[in-house]
């Protein structure tokens, strides 16, 4: 399979987990409605003065160290500072409806891609040893989208295949927990509830970008345990 090939795919697989997104979650809407310590107000005015504005310090009280620490992953932990910064945000207006890519399967009934919705980006880089994770937010205002729209980052993060996206987009997180992508685990995907409408979405990763192999003291279960200690203090 061609990049072209499994970029299109993994795009057909983002819609129709849109699509699909609410049925397959409506178990978890009033967890998502309810509780929580952010709004998706509050994420995105983050995100956006993080994109204005340079900053060290990973918002909303997120301290990787702490968690790596009771995860048993060991090694010193830092900033991993590219351009300048270690935090980065960024928020998108999302797009309205629009034809389908060339040669994308869809229903016969939905004539267009749904609308994407706007959302809000935040990442905080570190290194641990000789290592980089990035700890990534992405906050939508609709219920159950976060996931869905996460998705290619989540193949990308996960190394996953096809198959293996699929399987992780059907078997989706619900509010409150936490689960590894599948293959080699070297993603942890985690949703925390918001106050009012919308999804929040925490992905734990190694970052392989110019590194020969995966560490593997950075994946799996300490890689899980990890991430679910940095979910419960965004709920704390």
């Amino acid at each position: 399979m061609t990049a072209a090939q499994r970029l299109r795919l993994t795009a057909a697989f983002t819609i129709a987990g849109i699509t699909l997104g609410t049925a397959a979650c409506s178990s978890s809407t009033d967890a998502a409605t309810s509780g929580g310590a952010l709004s998706y107000d509050r994420v995105r005015s983050t995100a956006l003065d993080l994109f204005k504005n340079r900053s060290s310090t990973c918002p909303f009280g997120l301290d990787f160290a702490k968690a790596a620490a009771g995860a048993g992953i060991t090694g010193a932990v830092a900033p991993a500072v590219t351009d300048g910064r270690s935090v980065r945000g960024n928020a998108g207006d999302g797009v309205p409806a629009q034809p389908w890519p060339s040669g994308a399967t869809h229903p016969p009934t939905m004539t267009e891609m749904p609308a994407t919705p706007p959302s809000a980006q935040i990442t905080c880089s570190y290194t641990v040893g000789p290592s980089t994770v990035d700890v990534e937010l992405l906050a939508v205002p609709k219920n159950d989208y976060g996931i869905s729209m996460m998705l290619p980052s989540i193949a990308r993060a996960g190394l996953l295949s096809v198959d293996q996206l699929s399987r992780f987009s059907t078997d989706r997180p619900a509010v409150g927990q936490t689960r590894l992508t599948p293959g080699g685990g070297t993603a942890a995907v985690a949703r925390i509830a918001l106050h009012g409408d919308g999804d929040l979405v925490l992905m734990l990763t190694q970052n392989t970008t110019g590194q020969a192999a995966q560490d593997q003291a950075l994946a799996g279960e300490p890689l899980r345990k990890a991430a679910e200690a940095l979910a419960a203090q965004l709920k704390g």
